[in-house]
């Protein structure tokens, strides 16, 4: 051999070694997410398969598990010298060419189970719908050649099991195994592995479900060349070819459509489970876990779903078509139900999207919170508040902000425990103003609200009426505080991942206090009525919303188990028809806690249990004027029992004073004019002596929706009068310069201002807006004006002449 001849053959040496031992492509073996994902609920019921990053339902065979019966059927029907070739099988290859040439096409490639595991690998890395080219054969003919240097041969039959298709979405013997018959590839019978061994070739030809017969077919052939092969005897032959095998129709399963999608978000790394796309795609790069345990209760969502469909006809009477319910179990902070729409097959309306973290208006369903927060500022459930005519400013100048209550009235002093489970606006913004709106932020976002995110001048004190938007899953685990006694705890949706982030949100007594007022059907009957949706035969703490010009309605309750949350509403905001949180939400919460509690705690509670694990700590009962919200005098006409400090001194109440007419109330400047409209200003409410007093009296009809405790000494009614003989004919109500906004929370019927004027003397007030007479009225006394948008000149003339302007701005 000369010179030149043996640099070829060291050339040809080195080509071949580099062929056989040169570098796999980068990441050609990292397979992750080359399975589907199951996820099951707490008790192991599958909710949902997500797809591999193949796209196929898939499961992993290891090397060291491979069946032996599908290992022979494989061999048999793809490769039988898989054992013996170096990963190319020259005479196949050969043979393949022959017959194409004969036949004038390509019909046969002659690949080996190696080569085929290079194309399958290629292709997870190839852009869709690549064409496959002779570069692109010569390509995965090397890659076979290193795989086979760097594999063993039950490797690469493994890989070629575990990611070959085989029909109808599934990738991978194991999976295909358990989807047409049921069962692991572990306990395959030769009939079975010569079954799944036929499909690869040609899935969508050989589909069972499809063409049962060449399925059928195939198989045989597959069943045929075992017995040639070797890999069994005749008699095996026989048997295998006289089996019927018996394919099961695996359901498709999609529970909880809107839990699943957000759990397998954060698994592909999108935060807060807010994810754009396909449930199965993966944009982390990281790794998926083959299976998931959730805290859902499949059994449980079951039951929530049947009762939203058992409703329907009711909410489509209002208008509704969508709805959103979570349950939340309080001990663990694990989600137990997560409905996101009421049907994620409602194309029409948005069905798959997830309303429990849509934010939306919550109403009503946020004053729990200004209350909470004031309890903790020194406030209590005897405290007073004013339901009267009022007039906030707001951070833009000359605009007051002048709350309304739903019904459109005015109650007078109420105590905070009435106000709050009656639902009334006006003592909320009043509570509000004393807290104020930046602590109450702080409250709010520290609880876990995260749609927070502006000023406090950019809210107001409508903030806690609702006009800010929040969560459904952020408002329950906020609820669930006050059951867990004050304690905030961080939901989480997998099991597995060690106990919750918990945090003390409020004090014990708070959460107490809190709990006994939403649960107190008594406090709540004069707004809501009896035997509504808010009441059950054990303690339920509940508070319903309804967002500004009803759109949403909200109901949210609890008791030690579990805490529920229901919005009702439309995703493209139509508003409702005459539906309140009471009547949309309020039916669906109520069987929904029916079924939660009975799903966790079995049987309902004792009747006498609170619905908090607070215990009334630094707190006693004692006996208050009803309406004073102070302890009682002997001249209180009506009392009740009611939660205070421990703390809290005995002083008694200074609102009821005898006279030699009898029992008369000394009005707080604050409730004057509102006494004065009610025509009780100088009521007499008891005879002179002391009283007889019952815990169920009232103080007249008018009396006995009150009761707030006044920080400040009480007026008397005399001074009051001397203070009014002083001044001339004034406009007191609406303030001149004041401009109004209208309200689309409340009906127009209810958007009124009351119009008051005072006098020197004891007159007749005629008011006339624009010019226009609109009514008449006593001094001191309010006539109710229809808001109508635009500049208004206000005019009060007395009977002596004297005349008195206002002017505002509505708009």
């Amino acid at each position: 051999m000369g010179r030149l001849g043996f640099v070829i053959l060291i050339a040809v040496i080195a080509a071949g070694v580099w062929v056989r031992v040169g570098p796999l492509p980068d990441g050609l073996l990292d397979l992750h997410n080359a399975e589907s994902t199951e996820v099951v609920d707490r008790h192991g019921e599958l909710l949902y398969e997500a797809r591999s990053d193949g796209g196929g339902r898939a499961s992993w065979i290891a090397p060291s598990s491979l069946p032996q019966a599908l290992v022979d059927a494989t061999i048999a029907a793809e490769d039988h010298r898989f054992f013996s070739h170096p990963g190319l099988d020259p005479i196949a290859i050969g043979r393949a060419a022959v017959r194409d040439l004969r036949r004038r096409r390509a019909l046969e490639g002659g690949s080996t189970i190696t080569q085929q595991v290079a194309k399958l690998l290629l292709a997870r890395r190839a852009a869709p719908g690549a064409r496959r080219t002779v570069a692109t054969k010569l390509r995965e003919a090397v890659v076979a050649l290193r795989l086979e240097h760097r594999l063993s041969k039950r490797e690469i039959l493994a890989l070629y099991l575990n990611l070959a298709p085989y029909g109808n979405q599934l990738t991978g013997a194991g999976r295909a195994s358990r989807a047409y018959f049921g069962q692991p590839p572990s306990l395959l019978t030769s009939a079975q592995a010569a079954f799944l061994a036929a499909l690869p070739q040609r899935p969508s030809t050989y589909n069972p479900y499809r063409d049962a017969t060449r399925a059928r077919r195939r198989q045989e052939r597959v069943i045929a060349r075992m017995g040639v092969v070797g890999a069994l005897n005749p008699d095996r032959v026989r048997e295998a070819m006289d089996e019927r095998l018996a394919l099961a129709h695996e359901p498709a399963v999609f529970i909880a459509p809107h839990f699943v999608e957000r759990v397998l978000a954060t698994l592909n790394g999108s935060p807060d489970g807010d994810k754009k796309g396909s449930p199965d795609r993966d944009t982390s790069g990281a790794s998926r876990p083959r299976r998931v345990q959730t805290t859902l209760d499949a059994g449980l969502q079951r039951d929530v779903e049947g009762i939203i469909r058992v409703e329907r006809p009711a909410l489509e009477r209002h208008g509704a078509h969508n709805v959103a319910a979570v349950v939340l179990d309080n001990a663990s902070g694990e989600w137990l139900a997560w409905e996101g729409s009421g049907d994620y097959s409602d194309t029409a309306h948005g069905g798959a999207i997830d309303g429990a973290i849509a934010p939306r208006q919550p109403g009503s369903a946020l004053k729990p919170f200004t209350y909470a927060l004031a309890f903790e500022s020194g406030a209590s459930p005897a405290t007073v508040l004013p339901d009267v005519a009022s007039y906030f400013p707001t951070a833009q100048d000359g605009v007051l902000y002048s709350p309304r209550n739903y019904d459109g009235q005015f109650r007078g002093p109420l105590l905070a425990r009435r106000a709050l489970a009656g639902s009334q606006n006006v003592p909320a913004v009043a509570l509000a103003s004393r807290v104020g709106v930046p602590a109450l932020l702080r409250f709010l976002r520290g609880a876990g609200f995260t749609t927070f995110d502006k000023t406090a001048a950019y809210y107001g004190l409508g903030v806690t009426l609702g006009d800010a938007e929040v969560r459904l899953d952020e408002i329950v685990p906020a609820y669930a505080a006050f059951a867990r006694g004050g304690v905030a705890i961080y939901p989480t949706a997998v099991r597995g991942l060690g106990r919750a982030l918990e945090e003390r949100l409020v004090s014990a007594r708070t959460a107490f206090w809190i709990t006994d007022i939403l649960s107190d059907d008594d406090a709540r009957a004069y707004a809501f009525g009896r035997g509504g949706s808010l009441e059950f035969p054990f303690a339920v703490a509940a508070k319903t919303g309804t967002s500004q010009a009803y759109h949403d309605n909200w109901a949210i309750g609890y008791t030690r188990a579990v805490t529920v949350g229901v919005w009702v509403g439309n995703f493209d905001r139509t508003p409702l028809v005459g539906s309140s949180g009471v009547t949309g939400a309020g039916p669906i919460f109520h069987a929904i806690m029916l079924a939660a509690m009975h799903r966790v705690a079995g049987l309902p509670p004792s009747s006498a249990a609170a619905a908090t694990v607070a215990q009334p700590e630094a707190t006693e009962r004692r006996r208050i004027c009803a309406l004073s919200g102070m302890a009682a005098s002997p001249w209180c006409p009506a009392t009740s029992d009611e939660w205070l400090p421990a703390e809290a001194g005995d002083g008694g109440c200074a609102w009821h004073r005898p006279t030699p007419r009898g029992v008369v109330v000394d009005w707080p400047a604050e409730y004057r004019a509102w006494a004065s409209t009610e025509r009780v200003l100088d009521r007499v409410v008891a005879g002179g002596g002391p009283p007889k007093r019952s815990a169920k009296a009232e103080a007249g009809p008018r009396l006995a929706r009150v009761v707030p405790r006044v920080e400040r000494d009480v007026a008397s009614a005399g001074a009051g009068r001397h203070e009014a003989a002083a001044m001339e004919l004034r406009v007191v109500s609406p303030p001149d310069g004041a401009v109004y906004l209208v309200d689309p929370t409340l009906r127009r019927e209810f958007q009124t201002i009351g119009l008051r004027a005072t006098s020197a003397a004891s007159t007749r007030i005629e008011w006339r807006v624009d010019g226009s007479p609109v009514g008449t009225s006593e001094e001191n006394a309010a006539l109710d004006w229809p808001l109508a948008v635009g500049r208004h000149l206000v005019s009060a003339m007395d009977q002596h002449g004297h005349r008195a302007d206002a002017a505002i701005v509505v708009k």
